[in-house]
Parts: C-alpha cells; structure tokens; sequence
C-alpha cells in the first residue's frame, strides 16, 4: 500500500487473542485517493488498464481525486488500444463498468 496514496484516519486496534501490545495491528480507513485510483474501505487500488498498441500500458484515471468507486475510472479517447481482435480507438472516455 502506497501511503502517499492515502489520506486517511489511522487507528490502532489490538487483536482479541494476541499476547501483547507487540502483537497491535494498524488499521486505515481510507477518505480520498489521488487521480487515477478509487477508494475502498482500506486502500486505494489504482484503475484497470489496457494494452496500447504500441506494446505499453494505458492506466484507467479518474476525473478528479477522491473518487469512491471503480466507475469512476475511464481510459481516455485518442489512444490506440489493441486486444485478441486486433487495434481500436475510443471516440469518447470510456469508463469502466461492473
């Protein structure tokens, strides 16, 4: 987990059957993440992909931080994507969906 990632509120939580204060875990609730990841109660995982046709990575990215949900991400018009059926172009954002 990236904690540059996050901007959260941490709090210690003692395990019911650990031994000692040494065995404490630390738990964050997640509040907002940065452009191109979506939030989830714990973490901030960043938005799907797609393979350019170029042989790289295309990265989903949100509008603006501190999207909530994974529909919130898109992979942007103006590229050219490639799969199992050959190269396509999106002629809008396309966003992902569930």
């Amino acid at each position: 987990m990236n904690k540059n990632r996050l901007l959260g509120i941490c709090i210690g939580a003692v395990s019911v059957f650990a031994y000692d204060a040494a065995h404490a875990a630390m738990m964050c609730k997640v509040y907002s993440c940065n452009v191109g990841y979506y939030a989830t109660d714990y973490s901030c995982p960043r938005c799907p992909s797609l393979m350019r046709a170029d042989g790289g990575t295309q990265y989903g990215t949100t509008p603006s931080a501190g999207m909530s949900a994974i529909t919130a991400c898109y992979v942007p018009a103006g590229v050219t994507y490639k799969d199992a059926t050959g190269q396509f172009e999106f002629t809008s954002n396309c966003n992902y969906s569930r």
